[in-house]
């Protein structure tokens, strides 16, 4: 536009000099005819030159702007695939590079479980012959690198509901996302490991809708600045299922550890710290966490945890017993008609046939009776359905990698941030009736299931929770507005104090009797309404694993959620919330310290809570929301929590 400029301005003058020259040839004389014609062609002339100039000067500009919208869109694609190369032990990777972050998706960590390695212990890739049989089914370059761009399958699983077989065998790869901040400098990062999984039953690191939005954002990754690691570990009856010939427990868990193992050996390639390295769980994730923090074979692979709801009931089932159900879905625990043992399960030698042992129509009646809805304070463990218990105890103590008396006693102190949300229970809402109950109904269904022999006392502690107890009460913010009584509310956030928030007060106290330095946060927050996890179950309250969604910032890429994202759907007040959980995880990966939080001593009990996009800090918070079902189980509130 300069040059167009100073262009036309040259025109003009040239012009205005013409003009000038035609008076004087006439000698002061006014102009013949002849004369004006001539002036007015060249006029005319001057005036198309003109028209000319700007009209291809327009033009360029048009061709500059089509190309720029035509060819940027290449050149940003072409900058944000950057491939980016490192060495493992076993060889040349090459990553991606996407918005800043550099991908390395589907590595493996070790052979796929597929035959005679199927109910066995993982195979790690521990020898350069191992590292040829786990990496056969890639591609190299003539360089010799390995292209690590695509996520791998999933394990084998069924989809809730409808149980449709998905994913594969061969499954034992992770993924490792690298902070822009890594690449522009030469200092080593810390490492953030998460294990996700929902009911050791589903989940992945990607690929199915259950676990969709469970993968870190970019935004996530650069806040926190650290490298985050996701991976695939075996799940369902193939992870935690004991087979009656190899009697190996706890699969998946050993999937974790060489995982673990793996990343210890080969993160300092990508520039990580292997001696800052935190594992972060929810759902049976975190369940995972607590059980590798007390293990000796986990010991010295990981600098700090961050647990969020855990199933904290004490493994308390043997191999023997674990082998006994085996047996028992097998169809093979009494009358075999004559047949061997081998013989009776040879139709469980496919893995689809195993993987359906444990189908919806199982595990949603466990779901409903057992993990979500009001406990029964009766402490006779005789009135338990055999096939709900079956479902209930997961965890084997193997005298291994778990001992029962060791739960709860870390074998070495490192810190731990501990948390949950405030309705954990309302991703499967149990009687289903709940949301059409008024107030009163609500009531006297308590007194009906919790007050059996009409005490008093039980009857005035629960008319206290029913009216001091509320869903949002303005905790942080001080709010004083009335709210309508909600009963799906405050239904959820009773049976998550039964199951979860009182149990984790008193394990909060062990851990801290054991030394172990200890945050504790609960977070409170509404949203839209959406299905998080593929159950058809559409909540708006702070659900199971809400809080490691909104660390990851998953909600920004779960296809249910993103359907509003062109509305006003509290997205800006979620990513507020993100960077709490996101600045407060960069504190403690960091130095193992969160200076903007209270941590837990023996005579303070603080509690960091979040409420919507606010945090504050109060002290015994949660233990006055545990005064009733102290009452209803003489103190031993532990009975009732998840069982692990």
């Amino acid at each position: 536009m300069e040059h167009e400029g100073r262009l036309s301005e040259a025109t003009d003058n040239e012009g205005k000099d013409a003009g000038q020259a035609r008076w004087n040839d006439a000698d002061g004389l006014s102009p013949s005819v002849s004369n004006l014609r001539v002036g007015g062609l060249r006029r005319r002339t001057s005036s198309a030159c003109c028209l000319n100039v700007f009209l291809s000067s327009a033009l360029l500009v048009a061709l500059a702007a089509i190309l720029y919208f035509v060819i940027s869109p290449m050149i940003d694609r072409l900058k944000t695939t950057t491939k980016i190369e490192v060495t493992t032990f076993c060889g040349k990777i090459r990553g991606t590079k996407e918005d800043g972050v550099v991908q390395f998706l589907g590595i493996p960590y070790a052979l796929p479980p597929l035959g005679k390695n199927r109910f066995k212990h993982p195979v790690e890739l521990t020898s350069k012959r191992l590292c040829a049989k786990g990496w056969q089914n890639h591609t190299a370059d003539k360089k010799g690198f390995w292209e690590t761009t695509d996520y791998k399958s999933p394990c084998m699983q069924l989809t809730p509901i409808t149980d449709e077989v998905v994913g594969s065998e061969d499954c034992l790869y992770l993924n490792v996302f690298v902070p822009p901040s890594r690449i522009q400098s030469e200092d080593t990062k810390p490492v953030v490991i998460i294990i996700n999984g929902l009911f050791f039953m589903y989940g992945s690191s990607n690929g199915l809708p259950i676990s969709a939005g469970q993968q870190p954002h970019p935004r996530t990754v650069k806040t926190v600045d650290a490298i985050h690691v996701t991976f695939n570990y075996r799940v369902g009856p193939l992870g935690f299922f004991v087979h009656p010939l190899t009697k190996e427990a706890n699969i998946g868990l050993y999937d974790q550890l060489a995982a673990l193992r793996w990343v210890r050996n080969n993160i300092g390639a990508f520039g990580g710290d292997p001696t800052r390295v935190t594992l972060f769980g929810y759902g049976s994730g975190a369940t995972s966490v607590l059980a590798l923090s007390h293990s000796q074979l986990a010991q010295n692979l990981f600098d700090g945890i961050w647990m969020s709801a855990p199933a904290v009931g004490k493994p308390s089932i043997s191999i023997d017993e674990s082998v006994n159900t085996s047996l028992y879905l097998f169809g093979c625990d009494s009358n075999m008609n004559g047949k061997t043992l081998d013989q009776c399960i040879q139709y469980y030698d496919k893995a689809e046939n195993v993987v359906r042992l444990w189908n919806w129509k199982r595990i949603e009646p466990w779901l409903r009776d057992r993990m979500f809805s009001l406990p029964s304070i009766q402490s006779d463990n005789t009135q338990k359905l055999f096939e709900q218990a079956i479902m209930e105890r997961m965890l084997v103590d193997d005298r291994e990698l778990i001992e029962a008396e060791k739960w709860f006693k870390p074998s070495y102190a490192v810190p731990v941030v501990i948390g949950q949300t405030a309705h954990e229970t309302s991703l499967y809402v149990a009687p289903t009736t709940v949301p059409f109950w008024d107030e009163n109904f609500y009531r006297q269904y308590l007194n009906r299931k919790l007050n059996t022999m009409d005490s008093v006392e039980v009857k005035k502690l629960i008319e206290r929770y029913i009216s001091e107890t509320s869903y949002f009460n303005g905790d942080c913010r001080n709010a004083s507005d009335y709210k309508q009584f909600d009963v799906e509310a405050h239904m959820t956030a009773l049976v998550t104090d039964a199951r979860l928030t009182c149990p984790l007060v008193e394990i909060v106290k062990d851990l801290v009797a054991h030394g172990d330095l200890v945050y504790q946060y609960y977070l409170r927050n509404s949203h839209r309404r959406f299905d998080p996890y593929s159950l058809a179950s559409f909540v708006s309250l702070a659900f199971h694993g809400w809080d490691g969604m909104i660390y990851l910032r998953g909600y920004l890429t779960h296809p249910d959620y993103q359907e509003s994202m062109h509305m006003n759907n509290g997205v800006d007040e979620l990513s507020k919330i993100s960077d709490i959980l996101n600045r407060v995880m960069r504190d403690f990966v960091s130095s193992g310290k969160i200076d903007q939080w209270k941590h837990v001593s023996e005579d303070t009990g603080y509690i960091n809570l979040i409420e919507d996009d606010t945090m504050c800090t109060k002290q015994k918070y949660l233990q006055a929301r545990c005064d009733l079902w102290e009452q209803l189980t003489n103190g031993e509130t532990l009975r009732l929590a998840w069982q692990a």
